[in-house]
């Protein structure tokens, strides 16, 4: 008995001292050490790309549809102003003969501003808002508001929003009118 007795206290004495005799190795320091994460960045160049379906609201007369793409470029000052410019494609889908049949598409040139009405540290989604103005080639004067949702991180963003557009055209009977749309928009933000 006194045999398995000092085994296991020599066994219980070895286990303790073994822990002790480790060789610790601690990370490097990278070779890149002037690396910037960006992408926790306030400041900076920003990008967004955007789809957008839209339809007029129109009780007496027919409605117009129009699918439309955009890219806006810009600078970011912080997560709550963007500042940008952009341009797109606008292709009217039904035109209910009130528009020129042979002008079914146009580009869009606009200014852009846009921020959070959140910080966004703390937070994986929060509500944004932004505002296109501009004119559109073979048409004229065109705004954009839209209010929607960002989800991601501080940089990197896909953009759910509800948009409004106000854009003037010749109408069939070649009188300038504005005509109103209430449409969605899908994009993602870099």
């Amino acid at each position: 008995m006194k045999r398995i007795t000092t085994l296991i206290a020599l066994f219980a004495v070895t286990l303790c001292m073994f822990p002790q005799d480790r060789n610790i190795i601690l990370p490097q320091v990278p070779s890149q050490h002037n690396y910037k994460d960006y992408s926790m960045k306030d400041k900076g160049f920003w990008i967004a790309a955007e789809a957008e379906g839209a339809s007029s609201v129109m009780q007496e007369k027919p409605n117009m549809q129009y699918a439309a793409a955009t890219v806006t470029a810009g600078y970011r000052f912080n997560e709550y102003i963007r500042i940008g410019a952009g341009l797109g494609a606008r292709v009217y889908v039904h035109n209910a003969e009130l528009r020129d049949p042979s002008r079914r598409c146009c580009i869009p040139l606009f200014v852009n501003a846009r921020g959070n009405f959140m910080c966004k540290h703390n937070r994986k989604s929060v509500p944004y808002w932004s505002m296109n103005l501009g004119g559109v080639t073979c048409e004229g004067f065109y705004a954009n508001p839209t209010l929607g949702y960002s989800f991601g991180g501080l940089r990197n963003n896909f953009l759910l929003g509800i948009s409004y557009t106000l854009s003037t055209f010749k109408d069939a009977g070649g009188t300038h009118r504005a005509y109103s749309y209430f449409g969605i928009k899908l994009g993602y933000e870099f």
